[in-house]
C-alpha cells in the first residue's frame, strides 16, 4: 500500500473513506493522481477493497447483555480456579468412604488368612497327636528293602507258569 508521509494523499484517503466525493473533489483527485502516477496502483487497489467491503453483509450487533455475559464467564472461571485450589479438602472428603471400604476389605482379608493359618496349625497339631498316641510303629528296618520293592513292576502281571500248573 501507500507508504511515506504525504499529508495531501492522507487527506484524499480520508475523504474517500468517509463517503463519495463531490464532482469537484473527484476532478481535483484525478488531477492529483495525474501529478502522482506512482500512487495510481495503490488507489486502484484501495478502490477495489472499498467496493468489496461495501458488498459485505452487515455484522450482527452485539447483544445488549454482552458485558453481563463476559463478566459472568470471568466469575465462573475464577470460581473454577478457586475450586481447583480447595480440591485438596473436598477431594479428601470424597475419598473417605472409599478409603474406609478398602480398609474394611483389607482387614477382612487379613482376618481370613489368619483364621486359615490357625486352622492349618490346629490340624497339624491334631495329626501329630494322633501319631504320638500310636504305641507300636513298625521299625525302620522294614524300609530296608524299599528300593527293591519299588523296582518291581507297579502293575504286576499274572504268573503264566504258575497258572498252567494250577490248571
Amino acid at each position: 500500500m501507500m507508504n511515506g508521509n504525504n499529508p495531501q494523499r492522507d487527506q484524499w484517503q480520508e475523504r474517500i473513506w468517509r463517503g463519495s466525493l463531490t464532482p469537484t473533489e473527484r476532478t481535483a483527485f484525478k488531477a492529483w493522481l495525474r501529478e502522482h502516477p506512482e500512487a495510481g496502483a495503490d488507489w486502484e487497489l484501495e478502490t477495489r477493497l472499498n467496493q468489496a467491503l461495501a458488498r459485505l453483509p452487515e455484522a450482527p450487533a452485539v447483544s445488549s447483555n454482552f458485558t453481563a455475559r463476559v463478566l459472568k464467564a470471568a466469575a465462573a472461571e475464577t470460581a473454577r480456579e478457586n475450586r481447583s485450589r480447595t480440591l485438596g479438602v473436598a477431594g479428601w472428603r470424597r475419598w473417605i468412604p472409599r478409603l474406609a471400604f478398602a480398609t474394611v476389605l483389607a482387614a477382612a482379608g487379613l482376618f481370613s488368612v489368619r483364621h486359615l493359618q490357625q486352622a492349618q496349625r490346629a490340624e497339624l497339631v491334631q495329626s501329630v497327636a494322633t501319631v504320638a498316641e500310636v504305641s507300636s510303629l513298625p521299625s525302620p528296618q522294614i524300609l530296608q528293602d524299599f528300593d527293591a520293592i519299588m523296582a518291581l513292576s507297579a502293575t504286576p502281571a499274572a504268573d503264566e507258569q504258575l497258572l498252567t500248573l494250577l490248571q
